[in-house]
């Protein structure tokens, strides 16, 4: 059987002496004997369902380099070897890795 999802007085006092809250404070909120039954996700909502702060972990940023594809690697193994630009379309079917090393051993 599941275990009760309310929260206890004693709980939620814990929970705003912690505050502002973190994935690390839920986490060891979570180890501890009266919350020994919830899991850090639980213990997060109540928080936040409670108006207790919470601090989320920064998301790491996107890479602002664009990405190689497979097509302009064939373009510039064409333009590399001075071949006519259909003439190399099967490498379109190679992987991204033996197009690159084709690619290295070019230059």
């Amino acid at each position: 059987m599941p275990a009760s999802t309310t929260y206890s007085d004693d709980m939620i006092a814990e929970m705003k002496a912690q505050s502002p809250l973190n994935h690390a404070k839920a986490k060891a909120l979570a180890g501890r004997g009266l919350f020994a039954t919830r899991s850090i996700k639980s213990i997060i909502a109540k928080a936040k369902s409670e108006g207790i702060e919470y601090v989320a972990a920064a998301r790491p940023a996107k890479a602002t380099t664009p990405k190689l594809t497979k097509a302009d690697l064939v373009v510039s193994i064409t333009q590399s070897l001075n071949a006519d630009s259909g003439s190399l379309d099967g490498l379109r079917g190679a992987t991204t890795a033996a197009l690159m090393a084709l690619m290295a051993s070019i230059a």
